[in-house]
């Protein structure tokens, strides 16, 4: 594993690690993380990965993890298009170090939504994403919904007009984060229309235009990620894309909880994980 760093669109220095196989099957998988989440936590499939012969590359966003910045503050105004744009400047270096290889996208909940916020689509065969959803407020349970309201209509208002940032770590959502990122993923679970409303007002609609082999996992038991909301968003945003959707009931594996983090966990490795390898060697027709 080698760590470097890596300007984006605007030159800020984005963190990544890159796993190479010691006998490449020409195939390079690169990981876009879930909000506030580091890209360290994927480390352990990353690894996995490279032992089956992918390059693989894990990355953070701009004010997570290892590219975030002594003071937070300053990224106050990067929200989820510049997280999407930090995606695509480590998706077009990969492109281009690794020309000749079949590139894949591994997106773990908001993770999936990046591949449609830019033209990045062009650069990917095939994706596969984990509890990635179009955030519809009534398919969340009642306790959900409530601390979805107490976060981003209370909570996420407060703290980042006093701090300059919103202390996510305060409330177990994992890294704190820049106040636009924070009010970008509170207009993706809040609004009816959830990220295409946002990629409208970015003018960031490009998901229409993917055409490429996509695998979509929801699992039972993600309170994060309801099966409803995965579903549609195949239904709403990914709607030409070569989708097949994949229901993960942790009974049916031995397991008594996978929720939506637990699918990455090294606990998991022979249960789970060949899920990922099987159908990225799966033959998919060319669309």
């Amino acid at each position: 594993m080698i760590q470097y760093l890596l300007p984006s669109f605007d030159s800020f220095p984005i963190s990544v690690h890159e796993f190479t196989p010691e006998c490449s099957i020409q195939k390079t998988i690169v990981f876009a993380p879930a909000v506030a989440v580091p890209q360290k936590f994927y480390f352990h499939l990353a690894t996995y990965l490279s032992e089956k012969g992918y390059h693989v590359i894990t990355f953070d966003y701009r004010g997570i993890g290892s590219s975030k910045p002594k003071k937070i503050t300053r990224l106050k105004k990067d929200g989820f298009l510049s997280w999407a744009l930090d995606f695509k400047t480590v998706s077009l270096h990969v492109k281009n170090k690794y020309s000749h290889h079949a590139l894949y996208m591994i997106g773990h909940s908001y993770g999936g939504n990046t591949i449609g916020l830019s033209d990045v689509y062009q650069y990917y065969d095939k994706q596969l994403f984990v509890a990635s959803q179009f955030g519809v407020f009534n398919n969340f349970s009642a306790t959900m919904r409530f601390l979805i309201t107490l976060n981003f209509r209370y909570l996420i208002p407060i703290t980042t007009f006093l701090l300059g940032y919103y202390p996510a770590g305060w409330f177990g959502l994992g890294n704190s984060l820049p106040s636009q990122a924070a009010k970008d993923w509170g207009t993706f679970l809040l609004h009816p229309d959830s990220m295409l409303y946002f990629a409208k007002q970015n003018n960031t609609t490009h998901h229409t235009r993917i055409h490429t082999p996509m695998l979509l996992i929801s699992i039972e038991d993600d309170t994060y990620a309801p099966t409803k909301s995965v579903e549609a968003l195949t239904q709403n945003v990914y709607t030409n894309a070569m989708s097949e959707q994949l229901h993960l009931l942790p009974k049916n594996y031995g397991l008594s909880q996978i929720g939506h983090f637990d699918f990455f966990r090294q606990k998991n490795k022979d249960i789970l994980w060949p899920i990922v390898t099987n159908w990225f060697e799966k033959q998919h027709k060319t669309p």
